[in-house]
């Protein structure tokens, strides 16, 4: 079947197939619906092959708490075995299955990021599940995040330093998705972050809506000698509670008079303590902040432009703005900004790599 045909198929076929993906399953589908392999028949029933559901749900931005995102051990086992062939018989038939590789990766990379976005989302979202749930799925989800760590970090690596230079076609795809790969890496952190943010408030909102059940509960049950005792305790210092006396009342809301009285009792309160310095006893010295470290890439591009370095990676490498990098950071530090760098169009490229496996640029 050609890909006009299979439109054509799914066009005049259009109303069986939405109400099989609204209502899971049909009762009756064409022959050539079932032959196409549309549609598969389990247990009487016909419902719609999962690789058209993973397609659907994946344009209309429905993801649903279960989805696996998997690593890509597959792909890379796969490149490496092509680029070792290629090597060996530089035939067209395994740069093609590279390059072929190499973009479905990046496909990977781009709706995995979209995946996890639209999860987020949801999962902030979401009222239609308990708070038990969502938490389990917010814990679920940042398992699977974790995963994709070590993965990700992988194949950008092979990308860096196991394909540069095994062909002048691979060299330009790969510089033409180095960008975004770098920057859906980084991305995870983000979405890391963002997940146990979400899961700290939730806490705290489940925290809160027991406390409101309980209440809710003496109400419902009648208990008034209980009721009473929690709203009368303390009635002075708290609001939302009941003074005992005829009129019983009710303090809501904190006034100026209040504040007022508060900062009197307060001062009356700490004018006699007398409080004393420590005594240091400890030879240990205290522990300096931590500054934050920031790249002054105006005074690297200036100072690129006077020199007009023959190879901008090791020009970055070894400039001083990146001298406060231990050996272990420089690589990715000074790659993370010839990646930001090279984008410019006075920036040329030649065949050569340099001694850490980078595409030699220059500064025009």
């Amino acid at each position: 079947m050609k890909h006009i045909e299979l439109l054509k198929l799914l066009h005049d076929n259009r109303e069986s197939i939405d109400k099989a993906y609204r209502q899971d399953y049909v009762q009756n589908v064409s022959h050539e619906l079932l032959d196409s392999t549309l549609f598969v028949k389990i247990n009487e029933r016909y419902k719609l092959n999962k690789n058209y559901l993973n397609f659907v749900d994946s344009v209309l931005q429905r993801i649903d708490y279960s989805i696996i995102f998997g690593d890509y051990e597959k792909e890379y086992k796969e490149l490496v075995k092509n680029k070792k062939r290629y090597q060996e018989s530089s035939s067209e038939f395994h740069k093609s299955a590279i390059l072929k590789l190499i973009e479905d990766l990046y496909q990977k990379f781009t709706n995995r990021d979209r995946e996890i976005q639209i999860l987020l989302l949801r999962l902030e979202n979401d009222t239609s599940l308990d708070i038990d749930i969502l938490l389990e799925n917010a814990g679920d989800i940042l398992e699977k995040i974790d995963e994709l760590i070590s993965a990700n970090e992988k194949i950008g690596s092979f990308f860096r330093e196991g394909l540069r230079g095994v062909d002048d076609a691979v060299d330009t795809l790969l510089q033409s998705i180095s960008v975004d790969i770098l920057k859906y890496i980084q991305n995870i952190d983000t979405y890391i972050k963002q997940i146990n943010q979400f899961i700290i408030q939730t806490k705290k909102r489940r925290f809160v809506n027991k406390q409101i059940i309980k209440l809710s509960n003496m109400i419902l049950d009648e208990d008034v000698n209980i009721l009473e005792e929690h709203l009368t305790l303390h009635y002075k210092t708290l609001y939302h509670t009941v003074e005992k006396s005829q009129k019983n009342r009710i303090y809501a809301f904190v006034d100026d008079e209040d504040i007022v009285k508060i900062k009197k009792e307060l001062k009356a309160m700490f004018s006699h303590l007398e409080i004393s310095k420590p005594v240091k006893n400890s030879s240990i010295k205290p522990q300096t902040k931590e500054k934050l470290e920031i790249i002054d890439i105006d005074k690297l591009l200036r100072e690129l432009e006077t020199e007009k370095s023959d190879d901008i990676f090791l020009f970055i490498k070894a400039h001083s703005e990146l001298s406060k990098y231990k050996d272990s950071e420089l690589i990715n530090e000074s790659f993370k900004l010839y990646l930001q760098i090279i984008t410019d169009e006075r920036v040329l490229f030649n065949k050569n790599f340099n001694e850490f496996g980078i595409k030699v640029a220059k500064w025009q």
